[in-house]
């Protein structure tokens, strides 16, 4: 009876080797076959090429889109498409999808030299590995790979096959695809690519670390060398057009004067505004697509925010045309090539004593005057004991004393008087309260609840545009390729102080700056105005500040929400270097 039982068993563990293996063929067989292009993520969907330009006409970033797999007339321009055939699969349109020849001929100068001197995959394989596959160099995924290359052959033509390659291939420098690789190395659209650049760009496909020209160009430059001969040999080019191209001097994109904007956040979100104007209604090919940012306060700001204080804290700046809602200037993080997360957006954090505008604003609409005095001493409303900032109490003040000391008690004395949901609905008026939602507590006074710097940067800029508020916005005109017009920005504000409410509100702020707690921003011979706001344990530090027609948010803190040794002041003194650099204004350290 054992006996049975082991050899049953025997019989079993190959039964059940063979089922694994069959249900994994079939998933893979279904998983090829089924396979939707258009939710790979290894690229972005880029539905259209586009140009980028700053609101001064300089280019910011232009990338092609990726090229179209279904669509036939969406065609690969004819260089391109031969110099990675010549380079990478010159037999392509031979085979289907596994090339014995190239396999064996790769096989035998490997064993000849002793080492891995070259590869056998076809461009079909290469497909395989990088949509369904890894670089694991294992028997196993070799079997696999050649698998999911003749399913592959059999789903899609030719071109199809071609186009996922180019659309999807690693070619260094965070480049998937030619087209990022046409923008990151020479910051042109593919169809501005030279035959060198081309051949260049083709040459890094086996190994993009090693060739990449910001590594070593003589190494990049040796194999574009290479490819252009094999296309010749090939017969793809003329000896003339191989002499131009060798010839050739190499503009990479660092190199070149207008340098493209190093933040593929902005980028990304100035084109999602972009979607949104054009409501997907057309199948556009093209944008011209002129944002409102300037691309020199850019570039300043930037620098500026290195300033702020220990590497791991982080900053955020916002400048807001206050008469039209054009957004001039955006610091997602101290390091956006590295820091891939919009700190003036996606991050809702305690506005502090920012928030303390709304409260004011509330008790001048009902009739209170600068100089009507208010109670700032200790006290508890129910269980809720706060406590000013810096402990100290002034006992009776003026509205416009409370405001530049920025006390705690006489906002939540406020809030309490005229009443929560009346201040709800004022700082709603303002933009606030819609990421994250005020609840009726009175807390609520002195900004114990959140939102980002867009929003409270937007609600600064409406006092210093009359109490009109603007829909802010990083887009002036889309145009298509032929220069028609799309979209164009109109700038349509509301109106939501009285002018006479908002001058006094200007009054409060302009106090905070010559002589309360936002007196780091104070620049001599200049009006400003603004307000600093602090969280607990300095976890946030803001300040949004007006001068002209221009008012600019600051924030810094922790990601992880960390205490920091700052304050408040830091955040207002970083806002008047940013000032002093754009007005180009002296100002002493």
């Amino acid at each position: 009876m054992q006996k049975i039982k082991s050899k049953s068993f025997v019989l079993i563990i190959p039964i059940l080797i063979f089922s694994g293996i069959s249900v994994y063929i079939h998933s893979l067989i279904f998983t090829t076959l089924n396979f939707d292009i258009s939710k790979n993520k290894r690229s972005r969907a880029t539905k259209y090429s586009f140009i980028i330009s700053s609101s001064d006409n300089k280019v910011l970033s232009k990338l092609s889109r990726k090229f179209e797999i279904n669509n036939s007339k969406h065609k690969i321009p004819f260089f391109l498409k031969h110099a990675f055939i010549s380079a990478e699969d010159k037999r392509f349109y031979k085979h289907n999808g596994i090339d014995l020849k190239s396999i064996s001929r790769a096989l035998y100068q490997n064993i000849r030299s002793g080492y891995v001197k070259e590869g056998g995959s076809t461009i079909t394989q290469q497909v395989a590995r990088i949509l369904f596959l890894n670089n694991d160099l294992s028997f196993q995924r070799k079997i696999i790979e050649v698998f999911i290359s003749l399913i592959l052959e059999f789903r899609y033509d030719k071109i199809q096959i071609l186009k996922l390659y180019l659309n999807n291939i690693y070619l260094g420098s965070g480049a998937y695809g030619v087209n990022e690789a046409s923008q990151v190395y020479f910051g042109k659209l593919i169809e501005e690519l030279t035959l060198s650049e081309i051949a260049l760009i083709a040459g890094l496909a086996p190994a993009p670390s090693i060739y990449s020209p910001y590594q070593n160009i003589e190494i990049a430059i040796k194999n574009r060398n290479k490819v252009l001969e094999s296309m010749y040999l090939d017969g793809y080019i003329s000896l003339a057009n191989k002499n131009k191209a060798i010839k050739e001097r190499i503009n990479l994109n660092y190199q070149t004067e207008d340098n493209f904007l190093d933040d593929k956040l902005l980028i990304n979100f100035i084109l999602e505004e972009t979607d949104i104007r054009i409501e997907n209604k057309n199948d556009y090919k093209f944008l011209r697509i002129k944002s409102s940012l300037n691309k020199d306060w850019q570039e300043k700001a930037q620098i500026i925010s290195r300033y702020a204080g220990p590497k791991e804290l982080e900053f955020a700046l916002l400048s807001i045309e206050s008469s039209t809602g054009l957004i001039r200037t955006m610091i997602t993080s101290k390091n956006p090539s590295v820091n891939e997360y919009n700190r003036v957006i996606s991050s809702i954090r305690p506005l502090g004593s920012t928030f303390k505008i709304i409260p004011y604003a509330a008790a001048l609409i009902e009739g209170v005057k600068l100089s009507d005095k208010f109670e700032d001493l200790p006290r508890c409303w129910e269980s809720y004991c706060p406590k000013n900032f810096s402990e100290d109490y002034r006992g009776s003040i003026s509205l416009i004393e409370s405001f530049k000391s920025s006390s705690n008690m006489v906002p939540i004395s406020i809030t309490k008087n005229i009443g929560l949901k009346n201040i709800i609905n004022l700082a709603n008026s303002f933009g606030l309260g819609y990421e994250q939602e005020f609840e009726e507590f009175p807390s609520l006074a002195i900004g114990s609840y959140g939102d980002n710097l867009l929003n409270i940067t937007n609600a600064y800029s409406a006092i210093n545009n009359n109490g009109e508020i603007q829909s802010p916005s990083i887009l002036e005109k889309i145009e298509s390729l032929n220069n028609k017009s799309i979209w164009e920005n109109k700038f349509i504000s509301k109106k939501i102080l009285d002018l006479k409410v908002n001058k006094k509100i200007n009054k409060l702020l302009e106090k905070s700056v010559k002589e309360g707690t936002s007196k780091a921003a104070s620049i001599k011979g200049k009006k400003i105005y603004g307000k600093t706001g602090t969280s607990d344990g300095n976890k946030d530090l803001w300040f949004i500040g007006s001068i002209d027609n221009l008012t600019t948010g600051i924030w810094i803190g922790y990601d992880n929400n960390k205490e920091s040794d700052l304050s408040s002041g830091n955040a207002a003194y970083l806002w008047k270097k940013f000032i002093a650099e754009i007005y180009k204004i002296p100002i002493k350290k």
